[in-house]
């Protein structure tokens, strides 16, 4: 599908509510992987920190659009030269369109004039979809970890 179909830009503290409405699909379908809790824990929530994400320069919050309506949004952060996607996610109306491909495309151009030399993305065991993507998007598995509580 054509990439002009979608959008991307940075979020803004008008997106609050769609994100947050997002930000619980994401949470439901994730619930069902293996490390969702604790990657959550790890990871803000984007509705309600919008405002603190953009006070954070270091810290960005992408939305996706189709039609004016946001369909998606990723979450990253900048250590050092690193480009870190803490969390990616496109409604399952976007997905085999080529929005994931267009959001991710978005934060390698977004990491690049950064400075960055790397980019990196978490996705939970047994989460394929996000996995293929990032697969389709020339990023491959480099570290797994293995974890357990004490």
């Amino acid at each position: 599908m054509n990439a002009t179909l979608f959008t991307v830009r940075q979020a803004i503290t008008q997106d609050a509510t769609a994100l947050a409405a997002l930000e619980q699909m994401c949470v439901r379908e994730s619930e069902s992987f293996r490390g969702s809790t604790e990657l959550l824990s790890e990871v803000p929530p984007i509705g309600d920190e919008l405002i603190r994400f953009q006070a954070e320069p270091h810290n960005f919050v992408f939305v996706i659009e189709t039609l004016d309506e946001i369909c998606g949004f990723a979450q990253m952060e900048i250590l050092k030269s690193v480009a870190m996607v803490r969390r990616v996610y496109v409604s399952p109306n976007a997905r085999e369109l080529g929005a994931g491909a267009t959001l991710i495309d978005e934060l390698r151009t977004h990491a690049k004039y950064l400075g960055c030399n790397r980019i990196d993305a978490y996705t939970l065991p047994g989460d394929r979809l996000t996995k293929n993507l990032f697969e389709r998007a020339g990023m491959k598995a480099r570290l797994l970890i293995a974890s357990s509580d004490l």
